[in-house]
């Protein structure tokens, strides 16, 4: 008569290995308290979505988001079971948006195959236990929307083969690890929305495959290290930090850029002329910095920009006519600056333009009607400036003017 090995349990004509089941049980009865869990007497192996392999669980996903390949009616919740350190063949493991709470088990260090850790949008709290630093096998790891908390572990750097790392919006303290720099492999880092401090360690700029950089709303501080002009970023955003000194010439060599976000800073000097050679950029949002100068000539490179927003700066002198040959330009923000002279006249014919602040600095001259469109619903903000009459049908308010004929 055919059976199982030793340590296997057969149901419905196969053979599982029990100790993953239990893990599987264990995360049933954690949730029995939530009125939308599981049923308590569904069958483990029918739980969220598996995969097996001789008889042990390689894979398994379950949440109720409906960006997940694995929707379930029903979630998780309670504390994520202990018995997760049985899942020793395991490959991936998915438990996005359920409501697990408490920490992360330490067990979760015997998980030496794991090559997918996802525990994203739940309620766990507490340290990234050090065990972590076991998981060598480790690709992805998104640990984002929880309330974590402390320092990330040095055994971190144990990681090497790390692509893919979403730790955004929790409550990690501490410096950025430079170990960072040596996992090669990363293509997107984003530690966005925690409570990470010191410099930007420059060893990022050795990460040569890194395709997204998020690292706003931290309490980061010193200067932009030149070293990030080194790599091939599609998307950097360093918004709502301290970052002090002068934006690095070398960013100009990010050419494959589309997004540069420096917003709400302590950011001084000028606009590097060099950024004119990012030439897929399609949206710049320098506001709320302390920059100064004019708006470098080279902007005419930004060929594809839809949204330039350097409002809430130093920023002087006129307002550079290559500004008139973005023309996929949507939005441009220049308020609260001290620019001076006339408002480019191609500026005002893009078709495109939806959205023209240009309040708050000096500008004089006339505003032509070609930027009104009977078609289309424009904002346009003049006020605080020395624009004379007549003034544009389409602009709502005028507000203060001194004019000077």
């Amino acid at each position: 008569m055919w059976c199982c090995d030793t340590g296997f349990l057969e149901i419905e004509n196969n053979c599982y290995f029990q100790k993953d089941v239990q893990f599987l049980r264990a995360l049933i009865n954690n949730s029995k308290y939530n009125k939308n869990s599981p049923s308590s007497d569904l069958n483990p192996i029918k739980l969220g979505w598996q995969i097996w392999e001789n008889g042990r669980l390689v894979e398994f996903c379950s949440s109720p988001s409906t960006h997940t390949e694995c929707r379930m009616e029903y979630i998780l919740s309670g504390l994520i079971p202990s018995e997760i350190g049985n899942l020793t063949q395991l490959r991936k493991l998915s438990l996005e948006s359920n409501k697990f709470n408490g920490v992360i088990p330490r067990e979760i260090g015997a998980l030496k195959n794991i090559n997918d850790l996802t525990l994203s949008s739940n309620q766990l709290i507490g340290n990234i236990p050090s065990e972590i630093g076991e998981l060598k096998s480790l690709e992805h790891l998104a640990l984002n929307s929880n309330t974590l908390s402390g320092y990330l572990p040095p055994e971190f750097e144990n990681l090497k083969n790390l692509k893919w790392v979403y730790l955004a919006s929790n409550f990690f303290t501490g410096s950025i690890p430079s170990s960072f720099g040596d996992m090669e492999g990363i293509t997107y880092l984003n530690l966005s929305n925690n409570q990470f401090d010191g410099v930007i360690p420059p060893a990022l700029g050795k990460l040569s495959k890194l395709q997204y950089l998020n690292l706003s709303q931290n309490k980061l501080t010193g200067p932009i290290p030149v070293e990030l002009g080194n790599l091939n970023l599609y998307r950097l955003n360093l918004e709502f930090n301290q970052l002090s000194g002068t934006i690095p010439s070398e960013l100009g060599n990010l050419i494959n850029l589309v997004n540069l976000d420096l917003e709400s800073n302590q950011l001084s000097g000028i606009i590097p002329a060099s950024l004119g050679n990012i030439s897929k950029l399609i949206e710049l949002d320098l506001h709320n910095n302390q920059l100064s100068g004019p708006l470098p000539a080279t902007l005419n490179g930004w060929g594809v920009l839809e949204k330039l927003n350097v409002t809430n700066n130093q920023l002087t002198g006129q307002l550079p006519i290559e500004l008139g040959e973005l023309t996929n330009l949507k939005s441009l923000n220049i308020s609260f600056n001290n620019f001076d002279g006339i408002i480019p006249e191609k500026l005002l014919q893009i078709k495109g333009l939806e959205v023209l602040y240009i309040h708050a600095n000096q500008l004089s001259g006339q505003i032509s009607d070609d930027f009104c469109d009977e078609d289309k619903s424009k904002k346009i903000l003049i006020y605080g400036n020395s624009f004379c009459p007549p003034y544009p049908e389409c602009i709502k308010y005028i507000g203060k003017q001194t004019c000077e004929n």
